[in-house]
């Protein structure tokens, strides 16, 4: 019954280690997002700002064109971002895994 018991302690403690691990992985997920949209805000004021001040279509086009470079260098980078969250977590929730199991064999 003991040993029972205590197996059944390991395992709670495993799961919340995992939870815990989890919870970390999405604390760092929503941080992430939170300073895009913060960031986000800011670029579409200042865009807002600089398409209502364009003289003419030519002007439009040169800011337009303008635009797509910074904002696929900021899908990259978040996309980098976001791999190190998923990438770190899955890291983690794995070791405390391949503890378990090697304690288990």
């Amino acid at each position: 019954a003991e040993q029972v018991l205590a197996a059944h302690k390991a395992n709670v403690e495993t799961l919340f280690g995992l939870t815990s691990k989890a919870f970390e992985g999405m604390e760092k997920l929503v941080e992430l997002n939170l300073q895009v949209a913060k960031a986000g805000m800011g670029e579409v004021a200042e865009t807002a700002k600089a398409t209502l001040s364009v003289k003419d279509a030519q002007e439009l086009l040169a800011l337009q064109a303008g635009l797509l470079q910074p904002a696929a260098e900021k899908a990259a980078a978040y996309s980098r971002h976001l791999y190190e969250i998923a990438s770190g977590t899955s890291a983690e929730v794995g070791k405390i895994a391949e503890g378990k199991m090697v304690e288990a064999q």
